[in-house]
């Protein structure tokens, strides 16, 4: 199964993935020990420190030209190593090749790194000297931080005192939280609870809401039944207003016969995760948490699955709430509203949730289930 946001980021992958971008490169280069085929110089500039990992970057200008095992040839390189300076030990993430115009002309870059493959250098070696100098340029405090990361899901509004539900897997690995509601007010959350194995949180928030999302008392889907979901999908490329979407329950369970998931017709995208999944009186009976990755199931198929898509059943996210001590407002009505209005109504009650990432992830809290 393909969670529609995961990001859920090791640390030192993210750091990999920093050290292939583009970066500015300075001019504070400091000589390491001779070689024979080449003068090797560090860049001090260059050290950059995410948490407790640490980027530097040594400059190999070689005397003549090199030979890369893809045939092109290459006059100076770039080594971008990743470091734990507490251990004193690296191991290289990417290594660019620069032509006679200095151009790049090939990069190899690892697509992850493993804590386990870090190994220390010999004293006063060309790394080993390059490790000391970053590591020394970390403790005097002057390395430059890495940049912060966010990724965004959906929330529903549980509390008017400020409570949301949102996936786990759309709030694991930050460092801080952030919600902002349909009036675009930006507000601090810290995390209170997780269910690990139903992928479901709780945030809670600095100031209240005026709205909260009504629950359908026999909250059981019905195969077949219209609904509606209420997100911000793709808030980079969309916008940052909700978005809806119009469908029915396909299956009443989720993929391999999941009895906790529902499997919805209803287009989804990254970033809906976490949002309401309504009936046709606005009443929430689910949670988005998934979609079926279409083109990997064509490629061992040949079949093109088209909005197969997996909401978490309503009965486990009331035992969720309760297991939290969480008030559910309950509504009983059956009267089915326009889908305008359904829109309008759980606009006023879905959150767009912002994962930030810098430096350590904040601890999360003991998980409850019920």
């Amino acid at each position: 199964m393909c969670k529609i946001n995961p990001m859920r980021p090791v640390r030192l992958a993210a750091i990999v993935s920093l050290l292939a971008s583009g970066a500015a490169w300075a001019v504070d280069w400091q000589p390491l020990p001779n070689q024979s085929g080449y003068q090797a110089t560090v860049d001090l500039d260059s050290v950059i420190v995410s948490g407790v990992f640490t980027r530097f970057t040594v400059r190999r200008a070689y005397r003549g030209p090199q030979s890369h095992s893809s045939g092109k040839e290459y006059f100076s390189s770039r080594l971008l190593y990743v470091a734990d300076c507490s251990n004193q030990k690296a191991t290289l993430a990417v290594t660019q090749y620069y032509g006679a115009d200095r151009k790049l002309i090939q990069a190899d870059v690892r697509p992850s790194v493993k804590r386990s493959e870090m190994t220390p250098f010999e004293a006063g070696s060309e790394i080993g000297e390059a490790l000391k100098l970053a590591c020394e340029k970390v403790a005097s405090g002057k390395a430059t931080p890495a940049p912060g990361r966010s990724s965004s899901g959906s929330g529903i509004i549980v509390g008017r005192e400020g409570t949301i539900l949102t996936n786990k897997h759309v709030v694991n690995q930050c460092t801080s939280y952030e919600v902002i509601d349909d009036a675009d007010r930006k507000l601090k959350a810290t995390l209170q609870a997780v269910d690990e194995t139903r992928d479901l949180a709780l945030l809670k928030t600095e100031e209240g809401f005026r709205n909260v999302a009504p629950f359908r008392r026999d909250i059981t889907p019905k195969l077949g039944e219209a609904v509606t979901v209420v997100g911000y999908p793709l808030a980079g490329v969309l916008g940052t207003k909700p978005t809806v979407g119009f469908g029915h329950v396909s299956s009443t369970v989720g993929m391999r016969g999941d009895p906790t998931q529902m499997q919805i017709s209803v287009p989804i995208q990254r970033g809906n995760s976490g949002g309401p999944v309504l009936d046709h009186s606005g009443n929430v009976i689910g949670v988005v948490v998934s979609k079926l990755d279409a083109l990997k199931l064509a490629q061992s198929t040949g079949d093109l699955a088209q909005n197969v898509n997996f909401a978490i059943r309503g009965e486990f996210v009331r035992d969720f709430l309760q297991a939290n001590r969480i008030g559910i407002r309950f509504e009983s009505g059956s009267a089915a509203l326009p889908n305008t209005e359904i829109a309008s109504q759980g606009a006023l009650v879905t959150v767009r949730v912002r994962c930030l990432r810098e430096g350590t992830p904040a601890p999360a809290p003991a998980t409850k289930q019920p």
